[in-house]
């Protein structure tokens, strides 16, 4: 048998039994998901004419940083009325930034300008108003030792 074929059966050799343990092998599957990540607490929002455009949707509940930038050539503010019915804004010049800490309970929140608020040339009427949701995380769940 010449060198050449006997490299070729070698290699025929090590191919059939690399496909028969690939074949046999048990294959692996999850049984539990990975845990979800963390829910934001803190997100940038940006303000312009006429626009409230914050960078997350969703955050936690609890205390969140809303780290607020004016893109806008008009003063504006941010507001937010919180769980205990208390208004927290913070004021912005054009191109500043500035930063505001709230708490917020589960459920659906406003964030919006309030200038000229009651007027029909509120801000708010013209399109500065964003949605966010708060959520609890999940709850961990314990696991039982073994």
């Amino acid at each position: 048998m010449s060198r050449a074929a006997r490299l070729a059966a070698v290699l025929l050799l090590v191919a059939a039994v690399s496909a028969a343990s690939a074949v046999a092998a048990p294959r692996l599957h999850r049984t539990k998901l990975p845990p979800a990540p963390p829910l934001p607490t803190s997100l940038a929002v940006d303000e312009g004419e006429w626009q409230v455009v914050p960078s997350q949707r969703l955050v936690a509940a609890g205390p969140v940083t809303l780290r607020v930038y004016n893109r806008g050539e008009d003063e504006h503010d941010l507001t937010v009325v919180d769980g205990s019915g208390r208004e927290q804004s913070v004021y912005l010049a054009p191109g500043t930034s500035g930063t505001l800490q709230v708490t917020l309970t589960p459920g659906p929140w406003k964030l919006y300008c309030s200038l000229f608020a009651g007027s029909p040339d509120s801000h708010e009427a013209q399109g500065m108003a964003a949605v966010i949701r708060a959520k609890r995380p999940p709850a961990r769940r314990a696991t039982a030792a073994r």
